[in-house]
């Protein structure tokens, strides 16, 4: 008998990260029928998860851990990094379950079915989103501070080539066998080790990079599942969907959530900002997501 295939989420906190969980849940339920998650579990990580109650006739097999604050507290560590919680969860997560294990963030969507990604998980390929470039090429601002750090005598030396010459992967979806928990182990190690004296948020994926690379090839997961972290007006437009279809049962939102493309949006995004004037970078200029009117979206559906 097969173990189940697991889908973890982490969802706490703002009412806007389970608007993002929700309609990750919706995107999940275009691609597959009930019958064909009956060897998937969804596993829920939340503060609240009454609050998932409203979706009544919701066909998918979610199964939630309740996170209190104390928890939420102890899992940040010494250290009060939010972004340590992820480790701790997927921690606590292998210690009762064995299969295969696909967490993703709530910004996020599922673009295809996930059955290739299973088939790769089971032998040990591991996934991460996307590639986002070499720390020694310093694309960016924070890649250039870590390159900095990574050269420092404070930061811990890797015997097989130097951390600074390894490649940054989003760890907006992580993919692993739970037979794996040693990684997450070294990886909550890197982050303890290395936060205190690199406070920055890509120190937990770093960590996630340095060492599933470590173990292997890590492959994208970005074909199957978009990570759209950098589009957080993603959560006023969730909003606006929910008011608008507000009632209606779970088969209705699934189908017309197909009218939020977030692919578009990122596109539409990052067009706009390399093409900002200088006076419009100066001042900040802000991209404006579209304004919905889902009276007339509907008919199109």
């Amino acid at each position: 008998m097969p173990h189940p295939n697991y889908i973890v989420l982490q969802c706490y906190g703002y009412e806007a990260v389970f608007l993002e969980c929700a309609y990750a849940l919706m995107s999940l339920s275009r691609q597959y029928t009930p019958g064909e998650l009956a060897g998937t579990e969804i596993w829920i990580y939340t503060d609240k998860p009454e609050w998932f109650s409203r979706f009544k006739d919701c066909p998918l097999p979610l199964k939630f851990r309740k996170m209190d604050e104390a928890l939420i507290k102890q899992w940040r560590g010494s250290i009060d990094f939010v972004h340590r919680i992820k480790i701790e969860l997927l921690l606590d997560f292998v210690e009762t379950h064995t299969g295969n294990i696909l967490y993703a963030d709530t910004d996020m969507v599922f673009l295809q079915k996930l059955d290739d990604v299973w088939a790769g998980i089971a032998p040990g390929e591991l996934y991460m989103h996307m590639q986002e470039g070499k720390i020694s090429d310093k694309p960016n601002p924070i890649f250039r501070k870590l390159d900095t750090f990574l050269r420092s005598s404070n930061a811990i030396k890797n015997e097989r080539a130097p951390l600074y010459d390894r490649y940054m992967w989003n760890a907006g979806v992580l993919g692993f066998h739970s037979s794996h928990r040693e990684l997450l182990v070294k990886a909550l190690e890197y982050t303890d080790s290395e936060y205190p004296k690199f406070p920055k948020h890509v120190v937990e994926q770093f960590a996630f990079s340095v060492q599933f690379s470590n173990k292997g090839n890590i492959r994208s997961a970005l074909p199957y599942m978009l990570h759209y972290w950098n589009l957080k007006e993603m959560r006023q437009i969730i909003a606006s969907f929910l008011q608008h279809f507000n009632g209606r049962p779970w088969n209705e939102l699934v189908k017309y959530s197909s009218l939020i493309q977030p692919y578009v949006l990122v596109t539409d995004k990052n067009i706009f900002l390399q093409h900002r004037s200088l006076t419009e970078r100066l001042i900040n200029k802000k991209w404006q997501p579209p304004v919905y009117d889902w009276n007339v979206l509907e008919q199109q559906v």
